[in-house]
């Protein structure tokens, strides 16, 4: 049976990747060795395949410097392990480097790669192109070099981690005797014809979910309608723009209003386009899911992909009756209860981590900083959660200050805060570790006074000791830990304000009991 799922998956790689760069020191020269390069060969085949193929021959030391902001803007990357190039004079500063001139096997193709990863999050496939023989020691070589810069795994002829994935593989010389000696390498032999295809399934394998094909086709459209874009972005909005900002007390609120216009334009953009995954998860269900009794907190689940299939499909409000529509069996209120937080033991698959998918999947929709470290210093807003450390004791706190109330200060001003705790309702992931809950009762609220620095008009946070910290007027000093989505923190905010509204009656009891 096809794979349906995976074919989608491979079509949704295709059509995101656009460019790969090619790094071979016999580019446009002619070669008879088995480091040979067809420079228009090469190009022909991925323009054949929709794709832009750049490629460089670097003559110098010097070249290779140039190269790193390219290859970070690749989809994917092909290297030739051994780069035979020549030294520049003010390259050569000493004897060993002219040695690493004359024999330079794969020092900078090392280079590339480690100069890639240690500078970048960035998802990257890397193929190291060869016409040496010796793959598990290249292998080896670049392990020994990169293992530090993340979690790495080495496996046959490739290297990946969580985000980059490298691969080492043979050129073809178009005989039946290469890798004679090592008959367990001839599979890692492959034909310039095959490197775009090989790109796609690598591509595939590193991005075949459903969150995350989601994301590419959102970014291949934003792509296609760059000119839509820019249209509504129009340089002739640049006299009103700057009309707004130079009216503003504070005028860094005028780039907060462009992040929070475009980012709705992308939004509204994206609904425009409508993305077609109607059958997505019914294709993923069959392949990722294996049929069998699985154990949800003490109530045993046959599961069948069938079954998940209907209970995802069902317009049934409980799941309890979800599970009836699909199954035909019943469950009790007791068992519904007791299943309903380990539900996620239906759709996990090998080598899945469900508590770390639960935790991944809140953080990304309650915490506003998903891209971590944060960029720029934040700023003491609703919803900034801070932490106060003392005697070797940690205390959270989420700030309800209204953002109207964060701005434009010229003095001393008094922040609003509420305790975080062990216990409550709507909890709030801090961190991957800590799970607490805001105390709205109306006698915890806490107020810090915080005073502008340098004649901001905000209170910003200072790096110290690579941390982000608030001083206090008072110089007491809290971390800032996350900043939750506004949606998150107005209703932690509305949640305390209905506390305070409560109405305490002493009225007739019969008469408030006939009332219920």
């Amino acid at each position: 049976m096809a794979d349906i799922f995976l074919e989608q998956s491979k079509q949704i790689a295709n059509n995101f990747i656009q460019n790969i760069v090619f790094i071979d020191d016999k580019a446009y020269q002619s070669d008879s060795t088995n480091n040979s390069f067809d420079t228009l060969g090469v190009s022909k085949i991925f323009a054949e395949a929709g794709k832009i193929c750049a490629v460089y021959a670097p003559e110098s030391v010097s070249d290779i410097t140039f190269y790193d902001t390219i290859l970070k803007k690749a989809d994917a990357v092909i290297l030739d392990w051994r780069l035979d190039i020549r030294c520049n004079n003010d390259d050569v500063t000493d004897s060993e480097a002219d040695a690493e001139c004359d024999e330079p096997r794969g020092e900078f193709t090392l280079e590339l790669i480690s100069n890639l990863i240690s500078q970048t999050d960035m998802l990257k496939l890397i193929i190291i192109y060869t016409g040496e023989t010796n793959l598990f020691d290249i292998t080896d070589s670049i392990y020994q070099k990169i293992k530090n810069y993340g979690t790495f795994e080495k496996m046959d002829c490739t290297i990946q981690s969580a985000n980059v994935r490298i691969l080492i593989r043979a050129k073809s010389q178009n005989s039946e005797n290469q890798f004679a000696h090592v008959p367990e390498l001839k599979d890692k032999i492959v034909e310039v014809q095959q490197l775009p295809a090989i790109i796609i399934d690598e591509f595939t394998d590193m991005t075949n979910g459903l969150l995350s094909n989601f994301a590419l086709v959102s970014i291949s459209a934003i792509r296609n309608n760059t000119s839509r874009i820019l249209s509504v972005f129009s340089p002739k909005l640049d006299p009103a723009y700057l009309s707004h900002k130079v009216l503003l007390e504070n005028t860094s609120e005028s780039k907060q209003l462009l992040i929070k216009l475009f980012g709705e334009a992308i939004s509204d953009l994206l609904e425009a386009t409508n993305i077609d995954t109607k059958d997505w998860v019914n294709n993923w269900i069959d392949h990722r899911i294996e049929e069998e009794k699985i154990n949800m907190n003490g109530v045993i689940v046959e599961r069948s992909k069938e079954l998940l299939k209907k209970m995802i499909n069902s317009e049934q409000s409980r799941l309890k009756n979800k599970y009836l529509e699909a199954s035909g069996k019943e469950l009790s209120n007791k068992e519904e209860e007791k299943i309903q937080t380990h539900i996620i033991k239906l759709f996990a698959y090998s080598g899945i981590d469900i508590e770390k998918s639960n935790i991944d999947f809140a953080i990304l929709t309650h915490h506003k900083n998903i891209f971590q470290p944060a960029i720029e210093p934040p700023i003491l807003t609703l919803g900034t959660i801070i932490k106060f450390s003392k005697d070797e004791k940690d205390k959270y706190y989420i700030c309800i200050q209204q953002r109207c109330d964060s701005v434009r200060i010229k003095e001393e001003r008094r922040f609003l805060f509420l305790p975080l705790e062990e216990k409550g309702e709507y909890p709030l992931i801090v961190n991957s570790a800590l799970k607490l809950f805001p105390n709205k009762s109306s006698f915890a609220l806490k107020t810090i006074k915080f005073k502008p620095q340098n004649g901001s008009a905000i209170i910003q946070a200072s790096i110290i000791d690579g941390k982000y910290i608030f001083k206090s007027s008072y110089g007491e000093t809290y971390e800032w830990v996350v900043d939750l989505k506004e949606m998150q923190a107005q209703r932690i905010l509305n949640s305390y304000c209905a506390q305070l509204s409560r109405v305490g009656l002493n009225e007739s009891e019969w008469l408030r009991l006939m009332a219920k």
